[in-house]
């Protein structure tokens, strides 16, 4: 994973992850399009502002959580963009 970019605003982990997850279904996507119509689900939440689940170790490597538990916990980075351990 690479480190989230210099001037990123607040939002910067969402917009970290948006970016993130545009380029794999840019990637992958082509293969078919029920393939890239799965792979939009998570843009479309992430552009939208939605609550998201993602795993620690999709955490890019100078995040303050990333090394704070299980590189398999599941986390939830809400409306508000505020990152919550699951359960």
């Amino acid at each position: 994973m690479a480190r989230m970019p210099k001037g990123t605003t607040s939002n910067g982990l969402r917009e970290y992850l948006l970016r993130e997850a545009e380029e794999f279904r840019n990637i992958y996507g082509y293969i078919d399009p029920k393939v890239f119509a799965e792979l939009s689900g998570p843009v479309q939440m992430l552009a939208s502002g939605q609550p998201v689940q993602l795993r620690r170790y999709q955490l890019p490597d100078d995040h303050y959580a990333r090394n704070a538990g299980q590189p398999h916990d599941v986390l939830i980075l809400d409306a508000a963009n505020v990152l919550h351990l699951e359960g």
